[in-house]
């Protein structure tokens, strides 16, 4: 019998903005998000059993690449939170959709978070576009 999946909440940022010129970093874009999508999904945060980041080259644009670590700074109460770190290139936010909605047809978890970040305009042209080519 297959387990139903269903979507509770979500937030997304502002695609325009850039968050390098504002003086922020990866952290930020992950704080602001998790809290508006447990905010639109009217649900504590405790109730999150599992976390799914999907990320590409966050280590190279960022020097971060233990992201879902933030999900227990944002929220204390989620610090021994399991995550892991998807990366697909362009498909990394499809595929953390993907790991979570497994966990829960598995029966291994009832509530998970998904979250899909890129910080690539923290860097000039150059050094983007090199860091870029990892996918090649």
């Amino acid at each position: 019998m297959s387990t139903g999946v269903y979507i509770l909440g979500g937030s997304q940022t502002d695609f325009s903005r850039n968050w390098a010129r504002e003086d922020l970093e990866v952290y930020n874009m992950f704080a602001e998000v998790l809290s508006d999508a447990v905010a639109d999904a009217a649900i504590e945060p405790a109730q999150i059993e599992v976390g799914h980041v999907g990320n590409f080259v966050a280590d190279l644009f960022a020097g971060q690449g233990l992201i879902g670590g933030f999900f227990g700074q944002v929220y204390p109460e989620l610090a021994m939170l399991p995550t892991s770190r998807h990366e697909a290139a362009c498909a990394s936010g499809s595929m953390a959709i993907l790991g979570a909605m497994r966990d829960i047809e598995a029966g291994h978890y009832n509530t998970a978070c998904v979250l899909g970040l890129e910080l690539m305009r923290n860097v000039d042209g150059k050094t983007g576009a090199e860091y870029l080519g990892a996918a090649t």
